[in-house]
């Protein structure tokens, strides 16, 4: 009998504890804790999110796949082009450019369309410079049969600020598109439009690093250059050979002299031709007049001032 007894007691404590401990365990199972070890760690919102803007190329640039240079190459963005930035990782922009999206190294990107000159497209444009450079540009905007004539005599005054021409900007596409199509070669357009304060900075350092003499030959004064007019543009294949006569010798420069007027592009300062241009011969540099100038002009191996003013002029 007593033996009984302390069986059931022993069951009964049993029972007991059961009732005590079975909550709590199942309590611990469910409720999950504030933390759980493994948790992906929230991300930091102290940081302000990055705003999406317009930024400008500044050099000849490469988007592609991600931020890095071991990343693949999309596409090459030339000078003075217009992208959105939409992020910034570690020196890269993402960046949005003609309906696609990649990233560009920052270095080649700026608010500004040039260097030292606002955005055409900010309310506040920073009004040219007085130089007497502009007094001395000798006649202004010489239009002949509907062709803008820029050279060492006519000049362009220093807020004439076009940008780049559209029908142009669409021809000199076309012309490269047609290089990659028929000789299998990329050719870069990889400096287009300059403005005047621009031109004056390439040329007042061409004359420090260089002197009076080269420059004069090799670059126009500010108000004098083609590049103003937003018809001109620096053609290139292999970067070794950009602005150098050798690019006459590579593929790409033969099938830029012997097409570019299929697309209204003349060779502006062509060989031998210095004594009536004013400038050495400049392989890379192509003007755009229109398909039949182009074509007379090509065909009668002229000069534009020789079609426009007469042979010697």
């Amino acid at each position: 009998m007593h033996l009984r007894l302390k069986m059931l007691l022993g069951v009964l404590i049993l029972i007991i504890a059961a009732v005590i401990m079975v909550p709590r365990m199942l309590s611990d199972n469910v409720e999950s804790p504030e933390e759980p070890v493994g948790q992906e760690p929230a991300e930091e919102t102290g940081g302000e999110e990055f705003q999406d803007t317009y930024l400008f190329t500044t050099d000849y640039l490469n988007m592609r796949t991600g931020p890095g240079t071991e990343h693949e190459k999309i596409r090459t963005i030339p000078v003075g082009e217009k992208v959105r930035a939409i992020g910034y990782e570690d020196g890269w922009y993402q960046i949005e450019y003609k309906g696609q999206i990649g990233y560009s190294i920052g270095e080649y990107l700026s608010e500004l369309l040039e260097e030292g000159e606002d955005n055409p497209d900010s309310p506040e444009i920073e009004e040219p410079e007085e130089t007497q450079e502009e007094d001395e540009t000798g006649e202004m905007m010489k239009i002949i049969d509907g062709i803008l004539l820029v050279n060492k005599t006519y000049g362009l005054p220093s807020d004439y600020y076009p940008d780049v021409d559209p029908q142009a900007k669409m021809k000199v596409e076309e012309m490269i598109k047609a290089a990659r199509d028929e000789i299998n070669k990329e050719i870069i357009a990889f400096s287009g439009f300059r403005s005047y304060n621009y031109q004056k900075k390439l040329y007042n350092s061409s004359v420090e690093t260089d002197g009076e003499e080269y420059a004069q030959r090799y670059s126009a004064k500010p108000g004098h250059s083609e590049h103003q007019t937003g018809l001109a543009f620096d053609l290139g294949g292999q970067m070794k050979y950009w602005l150098e006569p050798e690019f006459a010798d590579t593929e790409e420069g033969i099938w830029l002299a012997d097409n570019a007027h299929r697309f209204g592009f003349i060779l502006r300062y062509p060989k031998d031709k210095e004594h009536i241009t004013g400038y050495a011969y400049e392989p890379w540099h192509f003007r755009y007049v229109g398909e039949d100038h182009a074509g007379r002009i090509y065909e009668g191996n002229l000069t534009l001032e020789e079609y426009l003013l007469g042979e010697n002029q």
